[in-house]
């Protein structure tokens, strides 16, 4: 499983999980990328736009969190799915990432922003890092 939408009140949340911090980054994009607009990355053949962003926080989960806030943000400004991320240096409490991303039209659902609440990252029984994000819509 690389994710799951779970049932929320108002919002969505997505258990989200990978074998390495990597792993688990990248597949909460696609989680995120794909309530933004589904389907949309796997259909892309080509880059618009490249971005590097460089994010320090007080945790891993904090960073994962503030991961997906930033590029959330990028892609409002730049009107740009990030589909594509290279982590140049990851580590539980700093990430430098080039991000890849295509323009699109609209929406399919708005976030407007995500949240720390209920995130937690963890080892789950099959040994793989796991955790919640609550997306506000």
């Amino acid at each position: 499983m690389i994710y799951e939408y779970l049932s929320h009140t108002a919002d969505v949340a997505l258990k989200v999980e990978g074998a390495s911090l990597k792993e688990l980054f990248k597949n909460g994009l696609k989680g995120m990328n794909d309530i933004l607009k589904e389907g949309f990355c796997g259909k892309v053949n080509r880059f618009d736009s490249q971005m590097t962003i460089e994010i320090t926080s007080a945790n891993r989960t904090n960073l994962l969190i503030d991961f997906l806030s930033e590029v959330l943000a990028l892609t409002n400004v730049q009107k740009s799915i990030y589909c594509g991320v290279y982590f140049c240096y990851i580590s539980d409490t700093k990430l430098v990432a080039q991000l890849y991303g295509t323009w699109f039209g609209n929406f399919d659902e708005d976030i407007k922003g995500i949240t720390y609440h209920e995130a937690y990252i963890h080892r789950n029984e099959d040994g793989n890092l796991e955790t919640c994000i609550i997306f506000d819509l």
